[in-house]
């Protein structure tokens, strides 16, 4: 059974030397700096977990969640206007569903009225991490769902996650982690060629379901670390946590041209050295040609946040920044909130005062400069909690997560977007 790994460091609140400028500057604060962050209801029923955010292509958020129906579940989803939610609607519900804090659904609008959806089956003769994606797609904006598919096609009871929707021109992209060459070759099995490793897959759906044939990004991945796609003016790029044979596990980045892949280009290339998945996958951001990456290591035993801005749609980036180098535990978010400025998201090491982490925010602009920290809320430090969503549009920033087991629900809280401007 595939096991998640964490490091002992992500419990303990640890004193580290600032090497940063910019982390120096903030982490000195005098006074903690405040934002108008204003709790909102929200449709989710008790129980709800695992919000997803994703904008709509005309300004607007859809969240998508997971909540419990018997003894199965349901994916449902709402649309949010100006901090106010406007309709909302039901995907699919099953009762041999995979259910993840780390690898969850998505509602994706892909244009007015083709939006796809997707969540996680139980592979039916698998093992615990054998689990296959299911897609479905609505051409009437969500009022009707069509029945699920598989983006991958090879039939293989191993890992199938960690999918990301997004636009190429009028039909949806898809990439996954994908582990059905995980397992070492066999004498009772047709590919003796498997290679054991993760690979990066990709392939794209139109509004009549039909499926393109499969990519494969990247050859040899981490096994549990979430994917990110950021659509540019020139066409949309990935990002996702690598792998190499001495376990170096850094991030990295490639762009979809003329429907092909680039080759794979380091993000960050700390060169940290890991033997399991830290479960912390780097996040994209994207507006017009501007794109803001952000990601989580702990290179020379250094847990810290870091982020890069790209002007010319993530050819090239500035110098890492620290956003956090005080132990944080990561599960970071990204948006632009204007043209100029991106927001970052993240859990904070436990205080002292009371063990608790907070959901943190900086924002970045693309001339370099960095806001102080702002302490959203207090936050579980478990699991429960699952990765933190944010989204911005002009009016402002939404932003959910799930709360504490074992009533769980989704919290949701709303910031003008006049706060967050420079």
């Amino acid at each position: 059974m595939k096991k998640y790994f964490f490091n002992l460091r992500h419990c303990l609140t640890i004193a580290i030397s600032l090497t940063s400028l910019f982390t120096a500057a903030s982490c000195q604060q005098t006074s903690q700096p405040t934002l108008p962050i204003q709790t909102i209801a929200n449709p989710a029923q008790a129980g709800a977990r695992l919000p997803r955010l994703s904008p709509l292509p005309h300004g607007g958020t859809v969240m998508s969640w997971i909540e419990p129906l018997g003894k199965g579940h349901i994916l449902k989803f709402a649309v949010q206007n100006d901090g106010r939610w406007t309709r909302q609607g039901e995907v699919a519900l099953g009762d041999k569903w995979f259910i993840n804090w780390a690898d969850f659904p998505s509602v994706h609008a892909i244009n007015q009225s083709f939006w796809v959806a997707h969540w996680l089956v139980k592979h039916p003769k698998g093992r615990a991490y054998d689990y296959d994606i299911d897609l479905s797609i609505s051409t009437d904006a969500g009022v009707t769902w069509s029945d699920p598919t598989h983006p991958h096609r090879d039939g293989v009871a191993a890992e199938h996650g960690f999918a990301t929707i997004f636009p190429v021109d009028d039909e949806a992209g898809i990439i996954w982690l994908d582990g059905r060459e995980y397992q070492k070759p066999t004498s009772n099995r047709k590919d003796q060629q498997a290679s054991g490793n993760y690979t990066l897959r990709y392939t794209r759906i139109d509004r009549k379901g039909n499926l393109s044939i499969e990519q494969i990004i990247d050859h040899n991945t981490c096994t549990c670390c979430g994917t990110s796609v950021a659509v540019t003016t020139v066409g949309p790029m990935a990002a996702w946590r690598g792998r190499t044979e001495k376990e170096i596990r850094d991030n990295h980045i490639a762009h979809l041209e003329k429907d092909k892949w680039t080759t794979p280009q380091p993000l960050g290339a700390e060169g940290w050295k890991i033997p399991g998945c830290p479960v912390n996958g780097p996040v994209l951001a994207a507006q017009g040609m501007n794109v803001i990456g952000t990601w989580y290591t702990e290179e020379g035993d250094r847990p810290r946040v870091r982020a890069a801005v790209s002007d010319d749609g993530g050819q090239t980036f500035t110098p890492p920044i620290d956003i956090d180098d005080m132990a944080p535990f990561g599960r970071m978010g990204v948006t632009w909130s204007n043209p100029h400025t991106a927001i970052v998201t993240w859990i904070t090491a436990p205080q002292e005062t009371n063990n608790a982490p907070r959901l943190a925010l900086r924002t970045l602009s693309r001339d370099g400069k960095i806001s102080p920290v702002f302490h959203l809320a207090e936050i579980s430090q478990g699991r429960n909690s699952g990765f933190p969503q944010i989204h911005a549009d002009q009016s402002g920033l939404l932003v959910a997560w799930t709360n504490a087991a074992p009533d769980y629900g989704i919290h949701t809280s709303w910031i003008p977007a006049e706060a967050l401007a420079h």
